[in-house]
């Protein structure tokens, strides 16, 4: 415990009213600044007393005494962990069991605190995070085979991130994302997160949890520096500096997605982060994809295909967003005269001879097929149809040849008859033109639901 002790600041009285009421309450913030009596709490009580105490700061009479206070409450956690991680003997140090617990119990804490963030307190929480992030990293670095540490970490940046992103100005919010990009790199760079093949079957479930953890926990990252473009209170753009969140959700992206395999995907909480950060990035970031390298842009493809016949219905609708993003960007891109996806839009043979068909028509077939013959909430129908919109204007000729098989299937000519009328109909009544807008969307939306009433009930009984 020494190196803690020598960390430790002398008891300086918190900026509290000295009225007797908030007696208590000052000597369990004192204690909690100031004594190691606390620290005996378990992790989940170490930061849920944080919390407590960080929200607490809001009902002080100015928000200067609010931020002081704050400060003062976290001074002796900032100064042991900035102490310890510049030690020359670190890697050494930080192994000894008392240490580890030391840290994590301090992070548990400043995760706590970061969770508490409010406009009024957001300028003090925002100077204690950013005064341990060079600590982060290097703790990153010396913790890489301690998961639990590693996960503790993690966490404390992505509520660290959450609570502070939509307050920063540009300059501010340039230097967080050169912090998550220079995080990404270093968890990348030790492999941390991925696992041996050779692994037995119980040591790989144990791993695939561990893993399943830190990958929700960059994917939770990613999904805040991505509400920067929703809500923004800066006074000038990101650009200005010289940064571009897009390069680090970008790069994200190339990180975590291969780590995410279908297993995986099998993981409530992980999925529903993933497919909705995925939505998230292709809606605000579409031309993203078409820079992905073969094996990212396979993978994500699988997964959105995997998510598209998902039994949770966000999930799935998820996946239609995604698709609508990927499908509206490709035909705007190109209505301008613009490469869109690109080759990622074409069907093409390998050298093998081997046909591998384009994205888009892909899931327009896929589509069609869910929609057509298999089980779905009706709560999808309006999601399904922004996406199937601009899929079939993407891929005229392709819906005309899906259309013509469903037709020539029917050996009953009545039912024919319906189906070539109710395929013509969807793509052609209530004045439904080929442009991408509001209302555009909701005729469509119409027509589609007009059809499925029509068809799909002869169609799955035959």
């Amino acid at each position: 415990m020494g190196l803690f002790e020598e960390g430790m600041l002398s008891l300086t009285l918190l900026p509290w009213s000295v009225a007797s009421p908030c007696d208590s309450w000052r000597d369990l913030a004192n204690a909690f600044a100031n004594e190691r009596a606390l620290l005996s709490l378990n992790a989940a009580h170490q930061r849920s007393l944080a919390q407590t105490l960080a929200v607490s700061a809001l009902g002080m009479k100015t928000s200067e005494a609010s931020n002081q206070y704050l400060k003062s409450l976290t001074s002796h956690m900032i100064a042991y962990m900035v102490e310890l991680s510049n030690k020359n003997d670190l890697k050494t140090i930080a192994q000894q069991p008392d240490i580890i617990l030391w840290v994590s119990c301090l992070l548990e804490r400043l995760r706590g605190v970061a969770s508490a963030s409010e406009s009024r307190t957001q300028k003090a929480i925002y100077e204690i995070g950013f005064s341990v992030l060079n600590p982060v990293l290097i703790f990153l670095q010396a913790y890489r085979d301690e998961s639990t540490v590693v996960y503790l970490l993690l966490k404390f940046v992505v509520n660290w991130v959450e609570g502070q992103i939509i307050y920063l100005e540009a300059q501010e919010t340039a230097a967080v994302v050169d912090f998550c990009m220079r995080l990404l790199q270093l968890y990348s760079s030790h492999n941390i997160g991925k696992i041996s093949i050779n692994l037995s079957n119980s040591l790989r479930s144990e791993a695939d949890t561990e893993k399943y953890k830190d990958l929700r926990a960059l994917l939770q990252l990613l999904s805040n520096l991505c509400s920067k473009d929703l809500v923004d209170f800066a006074s000038e753009p990101i650009e200005a500096y010289g940064t571009n969140i897009s390069q680090v959700v970008y790069m994200g992206l190339h990180i975590v997605t291969p780590l995410i395999t279908l297993d995986l995907l099998k993981y409530p909480k992980l999925c529903h982060s993933y497919f909705s950060l995925l939505s998230h990035m292709l809606e605000v970031y579409p031309e993203m994809i078409s820079q992905l390298n073969i094996e990212a842009f396979s993978h994500i493809l699988g997964t959105l295909d995997f998510g598209l016949h998902h039994q949770d219905v966000e999930v799935v609708d998820f996946c239609l967003r995604a698709l609508k993003a990927l499908a509206s960007h490709h035909y705007k891109e190109r209505g301008v005269g613009k490469v869109g996806l690109g080759s990622h839009a074409s069907s093409y043979k390998d050298p093998d001879g081997k046909f591998h068909e384009g994205i888009l028509s892909r899931f327009l077939r896929s589509l069609l097929q869910l929609l057509l013959f298999e089980d779905y909430s009706s709560d999808l129908v309006s999601s399904a149809a922004d996406a199937l919109l601009p899929l079939i204007l993407c891929e005229q000729s392709l819906y005309q040849n899906l259309a013509n098989e469903l037709v020539e299937r029917q050996v009953n000519q009545s039912f024919r008859s319906r189906l070539t009328n109710a395929l013509q109909s969807l793509i052609s009544s209530n004045n439904l033109t080929s442009a991408l807008d509001r209302i555009n969307y909701q005729r469509f939306r119409k027509n589609l639901h007009n059809f499925l009433i029509e068809v799909r009930g002869f169609l799955r009984t035959l």
